[in-house]
C-alpha cells in the first residue's frame, strides 16, 4: 500500500496544514495547467466564492486524480487511490454510514491499533475522527477524491445507502407504514360500494348526498381559486446582477438532480437543454442519476463526453425502484445549497437558475422552495397533448396561484421545484415510497411551517401524446393522491393543529376531493345520457329528488367551473386558438376515470409500483421551437 501520510504527519485527531505553496502554483509545478489558464481560474474564482479546485474541476482544466493529488502535497499527505490501494471491507460500519457521509471520512486500512483514514476534506478530519472513533490513539490521513469517496461508499456498502434512501422519511410521514391503514380503506370503501349497491333507495340517496358534498366542497375550493387567482402573481423578477455579488455575498451553488431510467436516448438531449443555462457552470452542478440494473442507459451516459459540471451517480439496487429513491440516495453528495429537480425531457428556461437563486436569496427563511411553471413543446401535436397542455395552464395560471393567495398548502410539482438544500434535508428527504412524491414533500413543507413561493420561468416538457401510456401516467397520479390523502389523514387532529382549519380543508378537497372527481364522471355520464333519452334520472322512480338535483347539479357545475378555468388560464397563456378545445375537456376527464379506477386496484394490489413514462416519442422532438408563454395580469 502506498504511503499514507508523509513522515512526521502523524496525528491523534487532525491533520494542521503546512505552510506551503498555493495550490495553483502546485498544480502548474505539475504540469496540469498553465498560467493563463490559472490566472483565468482565479478570475472566476474571485466571482463566484468557490474553492480554485472546484472552479478548475468544472471548466475541464484538471480530472479529480490530479486535483486530489495537488491537495495531498499542499496538505503533505499522501493520496489514495482506490484502484490500487483498495479499503479494507471489514473496517465499513453500516450503522456509522451517517457518519462517513456527514464528513466524508472513511476507515481505510488498519496497522495494529493504527488506522488510516480517508478524507475528502482534511480540515474536517479531526471533527470526522471525532464523530468516527474518539477513543482512537493514533489515526493516519490520506487524502481521497469525492468521486472516489461515493464509489467506494457505493460498493462496500451498497445494502446500507440503499436502505437508508428507502427509508429517509419518517415513517409517520410516509406511506411505506400504512399497511393497516390501507386495509381499513379498502374495507370502508368496498362497504359503501356494497351498501350503494345493494342497500335500496335509501342507501343510493345516502351516497348521493356524499357524493354531493364531496365534489360541492371541490367546485367551491376550485372557485374561490379562480377568483383568488386574480390577486396572485407568481414570484418578483429576480434582482439585478446575482452573478455580480461576489463582493458582498457569493451566488449560491445549485445542484440539478436528472434521474434517468430507461432513458439511453434521451442523454444527449438533457446535456444540449441544460448546456442552454445561462448560470455560472463552475455554480452548476449536475447529477445524473442512473438505476444500477439499467444498463443500457448506463452505457449510454459511459459512451458521453460529459462536461465538467456534469456527473452520472449510479443508485444502488434496492426497493422500491422509485424516482424519489434516486434523489435521497443523491441528496446525501449533492454539492449545493440549492437542490432542483428536473426530468429527462425538460428544457428549462436559460435564466431559470438564476432567477431562483435570486428569488431564494431574497426571500424570508420560511420559503422553502420554488416551483418554476410547466408547459409543453408539443401542446399542438394532437388532442391529447392539446388538452394536457390546457390542463397544465389550469393548474399553474389559475389553481395553483389561487390556492397560493388562500393560504392552502401546495403539492409541488416532481420538475423544476427548487430546495433549500437545508429545508429538504430537516424534513427527510423525499418519501422513497409515494409514487407522487412531490405532492406529499409540499404537504410536509406546509406541516413543518414553510411555504414554496412560484416562480414565472417556465421549463417546457414533453405532453404524453398516446392514450395508454396517458392512462398509466395518470393512474399513477391518483394513487399517488390517494397515499397522500391516507398518509396525512393518519392522524387527523395532529393534521388540523399543523394547518389550520382552511389548510385541513384544503388538503382533503385536493386529494380525496380531486380523485373523487374522476371517480364520479362515469355516473356523470350516465345520468346525463339517462336523462336524454329517457327524459328522466336513472334513479327517479326509487330514489327521492333531494338526493338526485343536488348530486346532479354540483356535477355539472363543477364541470361549467373548471371549463371557464381553462378559458382564463389559456387567455393568461396567450394560446387563444385552444379555446375551441375546450368543450372536449369532459371527454378528456372520462379517459380520467379509468385511470382513476386503474389506481384504485393498483392502490391495493401494487401500492408501490411505479408506472414509467417513456419520453421521447413525440413527432416533434426535441429540435420544435419552445412555445412562448406571456403572463399578463389579469
Amino acid at each position: 500500500m502506498a504511503q499514507m501520510l508523509a513522515p512526521g504527519r502523524r496525528a491523534r485527531g487532525g491533520v494542521d496544514r503546512l505552510d506551503t505553496a498555493p495550490l495553483g502554483r502546485i498544480l502548474t509545478d505539475m504540469g496540469a495547467i498553465d498560467q493563463p489558464r490559472l490566472e483565468a481560474a482565479l478570475t472566476r474564482q474571485t466571482s463566484t466564492g468557490l474553492r480554485l479546485g472546484e472552479v478548475l474541476t468544472a471548466q475541464n482544466a484538471v480530472d479529480e486524480p490530479t486535483l486530489t493529488e495537488a491537495l495531498a502535497q499542499q496538505w503533505s499527505i499522501g493520496t489514495i487511490t482506490p484502484a490500487t490501494d483498495p479499503p479494507d471491507p471489514e473496517l465499513f460500519n453500516p450503522d456509522a454510514l451517517e457518519i462517513y457521509l456527514e464528513h466524508k471520512i472513511l476507515p481505510w486500512r488498519r496497522l495494529g491499533n493504527i488506522t488510516t483514514y480517508a478524507v475528502v476534506e482534511p480540515s474536517r478530519a479531526a471533527e470526522g475522527l471525532a464523530a468516527l472513533a474518539p477513543d482512537a490513539p493514533f489515526a493516519f490521513f490520506a487524502m481521497i477524491g469525492p468521486r472516489a469517496f461515493e464509489a467506494a461508499l457505493a460498493g462496500h456498502l451498497p445494502e446500507a445507502a440503499a436502505e437508508r434512501a428507502a427509508h429517509r422519511t419518517p415513517t409517520e410521514f410516509s406511506v411505506r407504514g400504512l399497511d393497516r391503514a390501507r386495509i381499513w380503506f379498502g374495507l370502508g370503501l368496498a362497504a359503501i360500494v356494497l351498501t350503494v349497491v345493494f342497500g335500496g333507495p335509501l342507501a343510493v340517496a345516502m351516497g348521493l348526498v356524499v357524493l354531493f358534498l364531496i365534489n360541492a366542497a371541490t367546485t367551491v375550493l376550485r372557485l374561490c381559486a379562480l377568483f383568488a387567482s386574480r390577486r396572485s402573481q407568481p414570484g418578483p423578477a429576480p434582482a439585478e446582477g446575482i452573478i455580480d455579488l461576489a463582493g458582498k455575498r457569493a451566488p449560491p451553488k445549485i445542484t440539478l438532480m436528472v434521474p434517468l431510467y430507461r432513458e439511453a436516448e434521451m442523454v444527449r438531449a438533457v446535456i444540449d437543454a441544460l448546456d442552454r443555462l445561462d448560470y455560472p457552470r463552475e455554480l452548476t452542478e449536475v447529477i445524473l442519476l442512473l438505476e444500477d440494473s439499467d444498463r443500457e442507459t448506463r452505457a449510454a451516459v459511459a459512451s458521453t463526453d460529459l462536461p465538467g459540471w456534469v456527473r452520472a451517480m449510479v443508485v444502488p439496487d434496492g426497493l422500491p425502484r422509485t424516482k424519489p429513491r434516486a434523489l435521497n440516495y443523491a441528496l446525501d453528495h449533492a454539492e449545493g445549497e440549492i437542490i432542483g429537480i428536473l426530468d429527462a425531457e425538460d428544457r428549462p428556461a436559460p435564466d431559470q437558475l438564476t432567477r431562483v437563486a435570486a428569488l431564494l436569496r431574497s426571500a424570508p427563511s420560511d420559503v422553502a422552495c420554488v416551483q418554476c411553471q410547466l408547459s409543453y413543446f408539443n401542446a399542438r401535436e394532437n388532442w391529447i397533448t392539446r388538452s394536457f397542455f390546457i390542463e397544465y395552464s389550469i393548474w399553474f395560471e389559475v389553481l395553483l396561484r389561487g390556492y397560493r393567495a388562500l393560504g392552502l398548502p401546495i403539492p409541488l410539482g416532481g420538475t423544476s421545484v427548487y430546495f433549500r438544500r437545508s429545508s429538504l434535508r430537516a424534513l427527510g428527504g423525499w418519501d422513497a415510497h409515494n409514487v407522487t412524491e412531490d405532492a406529499d414533500l409540499g404537504m410536509r413543507l406546509a406541516r413543518a411551517g414553510l411555504r414554496a413561493e412560484v416562480d414565472l420561468s417556465v421549463t417546457e416538457e414533453e405532453a404524453n401524446c398516446r392514450i395508454f401510456p396517458w392512462i398509466r401516467q395518470r393512474s399513477r397520479w391518483l394513487k399517488g393522491y390517494l397515499f397522500t390523502w391516507l398518509s396525512h389523514m393518519r392522524a387527523p387532529g395532529q393534521l388540523w393543529r399543523d394547518l389550520g382549519p382552511l389548510g385541513f380543508f384544503g388538503l382533503n378537497v385536493l386529494f380525496l376531493g380531486g380523485a373523487t372527481a374522476y371517480l364520479a364522471i362515469p355516473l356523470f355520464w350516465t345520468a346525463l345520457l339517462g336523462w336524454v333519452v329517457t327524459g328522466e334520472g336513472i334513479w327517479s322512480s326509487s330514489v327521492p329528488g333531494w338526493a338526485i338535483w343536488p348530486a346532479g347539479v354540483s356535477l355539472a357545475v363543477g364541470q361549467a367551473v373548471m371549463l371557464g378555468c381553462a378559458v382564463l388560464a389559456l387567455r393568461r397563456r396567450g394560446a387563444l386558438d385552444l379555446i375551441l378545445w375546450v368543450p372536449l375537456l369532459p371527454l378528456y376527464w372520462t379517459i380520467g376515470a379509468i385511470a382513476a379506477w386503474k389506481a384504485i386496484i393498483e392502490f391495493f394490489i401494487a401500492p408501490f409500483y411505479w408506472d414509467k413514462t417513456r419520453h421521447g416519442v413525440s413527432r416533434q422532438g426535441f429540435g420544435a421551437p419552445m412555445n412562448t408563454i406571456p403572463v399578463d395580469t389579469i
